[in-house]
């Protein structure tokens, strides 16, 4: 069950925190949400605004996170990641 849109507000002003407090980089975000995607709690479509949010309307920033992310992301390491999450929760 996705998450409700306040819950999602929320997860975008923690990344974009860890963010700005240098805990996170840009693409380890990209990847976050791309396995929150699939283990369906936001939408795809909640992904652009939540990046804009993080990065604070940058698109250069966001295009950067993303191809970094893409170089780094398969579909195996999304599965380990929810299934690690899973295990732990």
């Amino acid at each position: 069950m996705a998450y409700s849109q306040s819950k999602t507000e929320a997860v975008a002003t923690h990344l974009r925190n860890r963010f700005m407090e240098g805990n996170v980089e840009g693409y380890e975000i990209v990847v976050a949400l791309i396995s929150m995607v699939k283990a369906q709690k936001i939408h795809i479509d909640d992904v652009a605004p939540v990046l804009f949010n993080v990065f604070f309307d940058n698109p250069e920033g966001i295009l950067s996170a993303l191809e970094k992310a893409s170089t780094l992301v398969d579909d195996e390491l999304i599965d380990s990641i929810i299934n690690e999450v899973n295990e732990n929760a």
